[in-house]
């Protein structure tokens, strides 16, 4: 279905998962708690997969010569092979956070059809996963227009924004992914959109809503992943809230990179300064803006009260640290920040995996091979230590 201004109530009776859920609503259950057999559903705080505490440990993987780039929309091979799920899986994760963008999924010129070639590439993955025991989320990284949100409001993703007819789309292919995959349990939750970045938070809300009632009428089964939104407050400063959305399956994602100053050191996009940050903070510099392990377990205990509930899980999606050439702590961060979240029952998926290059880089792997076995041999343990 390509988008229209019209609401899809005629899918609802003409569906079977619409039929369940409506079932379901008019008696008073949810269509999940029906039948949810080897899905990972939520409980209270908790993810439970056939009966037992299911905790996330993996990594984020994706395809890097057509993701960033707004103009390629096929996605290949390069960097999602089976020798990294068999390698994932040896090392202990048991989930990957796969990122796409609806332009994989959705032509991006008339008549807007379904881009097959995009479905039959998350089919191979899912594929590979499934044989090696590895589950999935699939992460939204790009809305429609495939330009980079990631909390930087600028003219460029500002289009989104600013375009039903880009809104529509993205809706629909949530609504084409939820048709598709309402039976699959690789994947294990739907990643909605990644750091939205803008600061009308009634228009994000307002998508998240339409997306999820989009996939809804096609899939009870899949948990529902939503990021936190910024808006701007009275006094005219903003800050951050988690989008309000009745569902019965929701959980909330956290990311940390704090601090940035350390962790984004020697990128290009993010500062020209060529300051060495180290990590910890020397004890001679004892301010606020002393970073250690007791800071991270404070910033991230705060993270996660804030959006855990009693009824919703929280899971840290993103972690991650440039390796700039001089290393200045890095190891010790990404074990300090795993650690806590092993402590506080924080699932977790590091970010990332594979990339193209190793220096000024998050990868752990390149094509070269093993860029940080230590920091590799660090997140395995953490993994297999349930």
């Amino acid at each position: 279905m390509l988008h229209s201004r019209q609401a899809p109530n005629s899918y609802l009776r003409r569906t079977f998962f619409g039929s369940l859920l409506v079932f379901s609503l008019l008696s008073g259950q949810s269509a999940h708690a029906l039948d949810n057999i080897g899905f990972v559903s939520a409980s209270g705080t908790s993810l439970i997969f056939n009966g037992k505490t299911f905790t996330p440990k993996g990594m984020n993987l994706m395809d890097h010569d057509t993701l960033w780039y707004a103009d390629r929309t096929t996605p290949t091979f390069t960097y999602l092979k089976e020798k990294d799920f068999k390698s994932l899986k040896a090392s202990g994760f048991n989930s990957v956070r796969l990122s796409v963008k609806t332009d994989y999924f959705q032509n991006v010129k008339p008549p807007y059809s379904f881009n097959e070639a995009g479905f039959q590439w998350v089919d191979q993955i899912i594929s590979l996963a499934k044989r090696n025991n590895i589950k999935l989320i699939l992460d939204m990284h790009m809305p429609t227009g495939g330009v980079q949100q990631d909390y930087q409001i600028n003219s460029v993703n500002q289009q989104f924004w600013n375009d039903p007819w880009l809104k529509g789309r993205f809706v629909d292919v949530w609504r084409e992914i939820a048709k598709r995959y309402a039976n699959e349990p690789t994947i294990w939750a739907y990643d909605l959109m990644n750091e939205p970045a803008t600061t009308d938070f009634v228009a994000y809300e307002g998508l998240m809503k339409n997306t999820v009632s989009s996939i809804r009428a096609y899939d009870p089964n899949h948990l529902i992943m939503l990021q936190r939104g910024m808006f701007i407050k009275a006094d005219g400063s903003w800050s951050m809230k988690y989008p309000e959305v009745d569902d019965f399956q929701i959980i909330r994602s956290i990311h940390f990179y704090q601090p940035t100053d350390f962790t984004l050191q020697s990128a290009p996009w993010f500062t020209t300064k060529k300051v060495s940050v180290t990590y910890p903070t020397p004890s001679a510099k004892e301010t606020k803006d002393m970073w250690n392990a007791t800071r991270i377990r404070n910033e991230l205990t705060s993270l996660t009260q804030e959006a855990q509930s009693s009824t919703i899980p929280v899971v840290l999606t993103e972690f991650g640290t440039l390796f700039p050439k001089r290393l200045t702590g890095q190891l010790q961060w990404v074990t300090d920040v795993a650690s806590i979240a092993q402590n506080l029952g924080l699932g977790w998926h590091y970010w990332h995996y594979s990339g193209p290059s190793c220096t000024n880089a998050f990868a752990l792997k390149s094509k070269y091979g093993t860029c940080r076995p230590l920091t590799l041999k660090t997140l395995s343990g953490f993994a297999i230590v349930n």
